[in-house]
């Protein structure tokens, strides 16, 4: 056990590592310069080219841009291992700070729209395998599929059009409250929904078909019961799409929180990634990278509760090694 334990903190380190390696790189690969966006364009600045030129460099300078990026990234590696992530270029306060505020407003968002997600996946996805290949099956398979192929901002921006423009029952403001998070969750959820209802759908079919649930059904047990028996072998798979659901809406909520101006970390990254703020993009990747490897680890460790022949064959891999 103890190894084990052992094994995963030198996995999970090494993931971190790697990520943060190659994000520090992507970031920095990406184009545009952040000194001349904060100081803006000659045109906008109005100065004479020679004494732009000198304000970018001296900016960059103040900036740590002008050391090679392997010494950069060691910099900012040292400061990690203190907590410190920098601070932004902008507002020039820290970005651990500033992540702290904007966290609560996302995790909100995430966890109303997982939960509508699910409602909807196990609902929608048990009638339809119950129902398989009558009318409302076939329903439901064409509505995900619609609702796949539409992108994500489309689907925002219809319902901010509806219910927001036309029928003005969501209010349009820029502050997270309870009254402001429907909307945006409800968006998320459905967006989410059509994986989950597959996923769900196929793992029911999967275990209607066994040969116990032939065995019971020949027993004379209700329908309810049935589905309620192969349903609890069919929840095991779904708890890795719960959290990829999770991580994915905690660090892919850039658009969605735009579109509502929801205050969170979506919204902050969108704002970084336009001014090249590279402090604030650093931090938002690692606590993203850092966040699904968290969550990975819970989604086993519920995995071995739910099924002890996992947590066993896990042993077994550890001891054969």
């Amino acid at each position: 056990m103890g190894f084990r334990l052992l094994k995963k903190a030198i996995e999970t380190l090494i993931t971190v590592f790697v990520a943060s390696l190659v994000l520090f790189a992507l970031i920095r690969l990406a184009p545009g310069d952040p000194a001349k966006l904060l100081i803006g364009s000659t045109f906008e600045v109005a100065i004479d080219v020679e004494a732009y030129d000198a304000a970018v460099n001296e900016t960059r300078e103040q900036m740590g841009l002008t050391e090679s990026v392997p010494n950069q990234y060691f910099s900012w590696m040292g400061s990690l291992l203190q907590l410190d992530l920098g601070n932004s270029y902008y507002t020039g306060r820290a970005v651990t700070e500033e992540l702290g505020e904007r966290l609560p407003a996302t995790l909100l968002l995430a966890a109303a729209a997982l939960l509508i997600q699910v409602i909807l996946g196990f609902v929608v996805g048990t009638l339809s395998a119950v129902y398989n290949g009558a009318f409302f099956d076939t329903a439901v398979r064409v509505i995900c599929v619609g609702l796949a192929s539409i992108p994500g901002f489309v689907i925002g921006l219809l319902l901010l059009l509806l219910l927001a423009v036309q029928f003005g029952v969501y209010e349009i403001t820029s502050q997270a409250s309870l009254p402001r998070l429907w909307l945006p969750a409800l968006t998320m959820g459905l967006l989410g929904a059509p994986q989950m209802i597959r996923v769900v759908r196929a793992n029911l079919l999967s275990e209607l078909g066994q040969v116990y649930i032939q065995s019971a059904v020949s027993r004379g047990l209700s329908q309810r019961r049935v589905v309620w028996h192969a349903m609890r072998n069919a929840l095991i798979p779904t708890i890795t799409m719960i959290g990829l659901s999770f991580t994915a809406f905690i660090g892919g909520a850039v658009i969605i929180e735009s579109i509502f101006a929801w205050p969170g970390l979506g919204e902050y990254a969108l704002e970084a990634i336009l001014n090249k703020d590279y402090p604030v993009l650093q931090g938002y990747a690692l606590l993203t990278v850092v966040s699904v490897v968290i969550i990975h680890i819970i989604v086993d460790a519920i995995y071995a509760v739910l099924d002890p022949r996992v947590s066993r064959r896990q042993e077994r891999a550890v001891t054969n090694e």
